[in-house]
């Protein structure tokens, strides 16, 4: 679990809003090598502190990566991942996983989470390809009796995922 600190709210407002985020790190074979995946969900469903009365419903998490470069996941059955421009991720030699967005100040990452440990052949396929699949929302990683693939369709469904390519860098 981490706390990051982000504007919050689908306007871009100033305010500032603090969540518990649940990572999960994954491995997607592919045929030209495996695809590392990155999960971040937020489980209390904080709310965007200045969304519009009204308007759709929207997550803190899911406005932070809206506003800073992460692509709507509209179609699970024709998913498209945009490369996300200043967004890298990175994991240390003592287990910590970080996850930086354009706008973090550089005391105060995205995602910053101590300890993680990673799935078999995680590292090697981050760092062979350079970038890594980022999915963020109300995905429901703690859910452990559905099945992914329906978590993420549903989240989807509910037009409450984002994703994209970003940048790895190991050490």
């Amino acid at each position: 679990m981490n706390d990051p600190a982000h504007p919050g709210g689908p306007s871009g407002g100033r305010s500032t809003v603090t969540f518990d985020l649940d990572v999960l790190l994954a491995v997607l074979p592919a045929p030209g090598g495996d695809v590392p995946l990155v999960f971040l969900d937020d489980p209390a469903r904080t709310p965007a502190p200045d969304a519009d009365p009204g308007s759709e419903p929207v997550t803190a998490l899911l406005a932070a990566c809206l506003r800073t470069g992460l692509g709507l996941v509209t179609d699970a059955r024709d998913l498209l991942v945009p490369f996300a421009p200043g967004w890298r991720a990175g994991m240390d030699g003592h287990g910590t996983f970080t996850v930086r967005s354009p706008r973090d100040a550089p005391s105060q990452p995205f995602c910053r989470v101590e300890g993680l440990g990673t799935p078999p052949g995680w590292t090697a396929a981050a760092s062979r390809r350079g970038h890594l699949v980022l999915f963020a929302g109300c995905i429901d990683i703690a859910d452990h009796a559905t099945a992914a693939d329906r978590r993420l369709t549903a989240a989807v469904a509910g037009g409450m995922l984002a994703t994209g390519a970003i940048s790895y860098r190991p050490g």
